[in-house]
Parts: structure tokens; sequence; C-alpha cells
């Protein structure tokens, strides 16, 4: 049988979120990644962008909410 794994636990062991769900702005200050979800007849769906705490992001969610826009259909990603 598979090892129980408590995320509760698992989540107070650590420092911080994984790697790639941090970064830094351009003044070195930290930045995480957060999650805002949005209904459609279609389902549900997710848009992850980065805040630099909860409140930050329920500010930022709020701006979403009166003037996010569509600004392209993205192609690809170049690394670096």
């Amino acid at each position: 049988m598979p090892d129980v794994i408590d995320f509760q636990a698992e989540r107070d062991r650590r420092n911080g979120p994984d790697e790639q769900f941090r970064t830094v702005d351009q003044a070195g200050r930290p930045m995480f990644a957060f999650l805002a979800e949005y209904e459609t007849d279609a389902g549900i769906f997710c848009v992850n962008f980065f805040a630099y705490d909860f409140a930050d992001a329920e500010l930022r969610v709020s701006s979403m909410r009166s003037s996010l826009t569509l600004a392209g259909q993205i192609y690809a990603e170049i690394p670096g």
C-alpha cells in the first residue's frame, strides 16, 4: 500500500512554495504564484498570476474584474 501524504504537514515543513511558483520583481521583492478561477457555460477555468501576498492577489483579481481584456493568442514561449 502506498504511503499517505499529509499535505498540511508537507506545506508546514517547507520554507515556501516550490521554485517555479516564486519570482522577484525588478526591485528584488519576492512574488508568489496565485490562481484565480472563473466560470462560463463551458466550465470552470483558471488564470495564474504573480502577486506579493494574498492581499495583493485580491487587489489584482479585483482589477481583473473591472478591466480584464483579451490581448491575443499565445503561440510560443522563448526560454531564458
